[in-house]
């Protein structure tokens, strides 16, 4: 455990996906400002290979040309009438056997690659940055010869590319925003960058990491498709760029909010692929010889340089602008309703640590400024996401809640007041078209059926635990074996509130946190009255805003009646998932018949409450109050240096246990099926009779009317109770004054909650072990440990 993060966002141990919410632990890899070793990048690498998945699919190159690169500028001019003029100039070269008849005709490019790249290198002695260097010759040859095929039928031609060109810096790091050891071998950079001041490439010097900080241009905010070279063709040399050009398309999607998706190329020897990343899906080619095939290559030197910067994966709805030392945005808003385009400009990044998968929501949040009719700029936040195509719209599901509360003034009240209210959403559109990930990005081809699929192979255990930051609570990422994950098509979608509020998990007391928590358990209530689920609790979808608690995040709402197909990532975050929901099984009624038990799972309102009290439970236990807190009742809350200190390790044992590292662990489960788990976990934890202890017994109270509610609504699965397609829902009088008990629990724990600043449980850990040390209590001079803190159990 760590503290919560601020800015800059520290390393922490135990992390999990705040926003995101996949039905298994999600698998990502970075910290946003850490600084990494070769190590620590491997181990990131890995991490992202798993949240890919163990496979992908392996694609057709001439389907991958055709359909899912850029189109060629100009169909008129052919890939053959090119190659015949490079044939012409002797850009590429026919070899034939010898003596004829004997084997295939096969080629070389003489300027550049006379002989394979690993010949190359052992005949001139020459290592693999200086034989690829070459490269981008050979796409500037393929360009010329291009024009002027082009001025051949268009006098005067069609000028020189003016989206990117291949350039070759493979012991320089691209500048901010990065880590110095990501370095890609090659790149296709945005012409306007290469042509920026100071930026003459080619002659720099390029032994000195740092560099980049004399290339400003030469940024992964300007990198259209980073590449990755190797001398060898073994399965190590393939697995090695694998991880390097994956992570690199990474990190461009994740720090880059004006990317949409992005491509990738690597050549083990002479055999290539073509990697292509958005938000709902990762695929490579099949691999094919640049150098004997090289039509292939023209075609996509071709398509790739002449390719606008929205076919390369930017989006002219968000413009950069540099503000002093940061990077802030211009973003482009349409609202759906009534079609009004509006602007905001971003003022300070709330979080984004959505965007830190390559596939999912990508959410990022910012404070904002919109300038109002009388020239005045109002304060909101602007939420840009990626949503399931086919999933009903947050603005939309917002309006429809109102609309079922309008005969209700009470309800309608409580809705406007315990609901982020949204100002403007919709669609992004580009062009006039919904930018999505499959109609618009992909031009709406599906892979196709003879695709066949690349294994991505890392570290040998079956799971890797891995730090990052994600701006919100720090949470375990679970180690799991792998599993096929499937991303459904992605919608691009914005969002502006009127509310500039902040999340729960930066609440740093306790009063203020329980009122919020009482407000959202007003929300759930509310929204129990009409039907839905909100099915995605966590501490980043709760939110304060003026002591008031906001409940935010409703993309993945649905009614409890609704019977459309359920997404199969899409269930919760992972260490405040409803105990049924992590088991996708109903538990509450072991004495059912298999016959008897419904054939499908579902959420319903129960699951969003117990969402509710892990987020609870997590606050107290995760952080600790002053020992010296003035506001505490007598007793107080620990008593000698050596009692506190005891109280602490257990507090951090119970805390491990009740958040484990491995989802499958039945403790969660006990926690919430039986009656004394918890307290068994948890008694010792605070001195009986302080306010943090009575707290803990409000809580358990609490866990037994839920548990009472939940056994409550399964104990008859027969026909009396709602089952819709197959799916058991509770019925109302199921639910009667669980939201009430919910409600009042959070309301007496903030009454008597201490108001003192709460302090991450580790740092208050880290801080008595060095007094220890100063006073010589961590071990006597016979090497004794008296006074050293209990070591939990299994640590």
């Amino acid at each position: 455990m760590s503290g919560v993060p601020q800015s800059p966002l520290p390393t922490l141990r135990r992390q999990s996906d705040i926003n995101n919410t996949p039905a298994h632990p999600k698998y990502r890899h970075s910290d946003h400002n850490e600084p990494i070793s070769e190590r620590h990048l491997e181990r990131k690498c890995s991490a992202l290979l798993r949240d890919i998945g163990n496979k992908i699919p392996e694609v057709p190159i001439d389907w991958f040309l055709e359909h899912i690169l850029p189109p060629l500028p100009v169909p008129r001019v052919s890939v053959s009438q090119v190659k015949k003029r490079l044939l012409n100039e002797g850009t590429i070269k026919s070899v034939f056997p010898e003596p004829p008849g004997e084997g295939e005709q096969s080629w070389t490019i003489p300027h550049c690659f006379d002989q394979d790249p690993a010949h190359i290198s052992e005949t001139n002695k020459k290592d693999e940055d200086a034989v690829f260097s070459k490269l981008p010759l050979f796409v500037d040859h393929i360009i010329a010869a291009f024009q002027a095929e082009v001025a051949v039928i268009i006098p005067g031609g069609i000028g020189n590319p003016d989206s990117s060109k291949l350039v070759h810096h493979p012991k320089t790091s691209p500048a901010h925003p990065g880590d110095y050891l990501i370095r890609p071998d090659g790149c296709f950079m945005r012409l306007k960058a290469c042509d920026g001041p100071g930026e003459d490439l080619e002659s720099q010097s390029e032994t000195d990491p740092s560099k980049s900080a004399r290339m400003p241009n030469y940024s992964w905010f300007n990198i259209a498709l980073p590449c990755e070279y190797k001398l060898g063709a073994s399965e190590s040399d393939r697995d090695d760029n694998i991880r390097k050009v994956l992570y690199a398309m990474a990190h461009i999607m994740r720090k880059d909010p004006c990317r949409r998706f992005t491509y990738g190329l690597t050549i083990e020897n002479t055999q290539t692929r073509i990697w292509f990343a958005c938000r709902s899906t990762v695929y490579v080619t099949k691999s094919f010889n640049f150098i004997q095939e090289h039509e292939r290559f023209i075609h996509f030197a071709l398509s790739f340089c002449f390719a606008t910067e929205i076919q390369m994966g930017w989006d002219p709805t968000i413009e950069r602008l540099s503000i002093g030392s940061s990077e802030q945005y211009k973003i482009q808003v349409q609202d759906k309703v009534t079609g009004k385009v509006v602007y905001v400009k971003t003022v300070e990044l709330i979080a984004d640590f959505g965007a830190d998968a390559v596939r999912g929501r990508g959410t990022r949040v910012w404070k904002a400024l919109l300038r109002q009719s009388d020239g005045t700029d109002m304060h909101v936040v602007v939420k840009d996401v990626w949503i399931d195509a086919d999933r009903v719209r947050e603005g939309d599901i917002r309006t429809m809640l109102e609309e079922q509360a309008s005969n209700n003034k009470t309800n309608k009240n409580k809705i406007a007041k315990h609901f982020v209210t949204v100002l403007f959403s919709g669609d992004v559109l580009i062009d006039g078209q919904i930018d999505d990930t499959f109609d618009f990005i992909q031009r709406g081809h599906e892979i196709p059926p003879d695709s066949d699929e690349l294994k991505l192979r890392v570290h040998k255990s079956n799971g890797i635990a891995v730090s990052v930051s994600t701006g919100g609570l720090p949470i375990t990422y679970p180690t799991m074996p792998f599993f096929r994950r499937v991303y459904g098509p992605k919608a691009h979608y914005r969002l502006i509130f009127a509310q500039v509020a902040q999340p729960i998990y930066s609440i740093r007391t306790l009063p203020q946190f329980f009122l919020a928590m009482r407000d959202a358990a007003t929300a759930l209530q509310l929204m129990a009255t009409y039907r839905w689920v909100h099915r995605d609790i966590s501490p980043g979808n709760i939110l304060v805003c003026e002591n008031v608690g906001l409940l935010s995040d409703l993309e993945y709402m649905k009614q409890e009646s609704d019977v459309t197909p359920a997404h199969n990532v899409r269930t919760g975050t992972i260490n405040f998932m409803a105990c049924e929901v992590a088991e996708e099984a109903y538990l509450f009624n072991p004495r059912a018949s298999y016959e008897d038990m419904p054939t499908e799972f579902r959420h319903n309102p129960l699951h969003d409450l117990e969402s509710l009290w892990w987020i609870a439970v997590w606050q107290i236990f995760y952080y600790t109050l002053p020992p010296d807190d003035s506001s505490s009742s007598s007793p107080t809350d620990h008593h000698t240096t050596e009692d506190r200190e005891e109280r602490l390790s257990l507090q951090e044992q119970a805390f491990f246990k009740m958040f484990p590292e491995d989802l499958n662990n039945s403790t969660r489960s006990r926690i919430i099926t039986t009656q004394f788990s918890f307290d068994a976990i948890t008694r010792k934890c605070f001195l009986e009779g302080s306010k943090l202890s009575k707290i803990r017994h409000k809580l358990n109270a609490l866990r037994s009317d839920l548990l009472e509610a939940y056994l409550s609504a399964e104990k008859d699965f027969s026909e009396t109770h709602a089952i819709h397609s197959g799916a058991y829902v509770p019925v109302e009088n199921e639910l009667k004054g669980i939201h009430e008990k919910f409600i009042e629990t959070f309301q007496l724990a903030a009454n008597m909650a201490p108001s003192s600043t709460l302090t991450p449980l580790t740092s208050t850990l880290q801080t008595l072990g060095k007094r220890l040390t100063q006073t010589g209590r961590e071990g006597g001079d016979d090497g004794s440990s008296a006074g050293r803190r209990v070591k939990p159990k299994g640590g």
